[in-house]
């Protein structure tokens, strides 16, 4: 994972959080957008919940309090977490993860509470 100003790369092929649009990575939203988009955009895009197949690459988003997204995202053989909301760490589908990373202290609570183990990673 590497910070930069306009946001969080993640394994070179994500952008997370990001201020402005990466026309080379995935931009991964942080809440909920439109459901209907009517323009093409120049870029790839996700921030609405549901099961993608992007460049090869298997994402489950979900929605969390406060339409705030979480993701699973499956790289070969790699499962990696993005997670806002710890309510949705009770999602079945979210307790085979390789890294997770999270972006507050409510959340890296619950990974403990429920044991979920591998590599924590707070996005700050």
């Amino acid at each position: 994972m590497e910070k930069r100003d306009n946001g969080f790369i993640i394994e070179k092929k994500f952008i997370y959080g990001g201020d402005t649009p990466d026309k080379k990575l995935i931009n991964l939203g942080l809440i909920i957008g439109i459901d209907t988009r009517y323009e093409d955009l120049d870029y790839t895009l996700l921030d609405y919940p549901g099961e993608y197949d992007i460049k090869g690459i298997g994402i489950k988003c979900f929605v969390g309090k406060g339409d705030k997204l979480n993701y699973i995202i499956q790289i070969k053989n790699k499962k990696i977490g993005i997670f806002q909301s710890p309510e949705v760490l009770d999602n079945d589908e979210v307790g085979d993860v390789d890294v997770w990373y999270y972006t507050e202290d409510r959340v890296e609570k619950k990974l403990d509470q429920l044991e979920l183990e591998w590599e924590k990673l707070k996005l700050e």
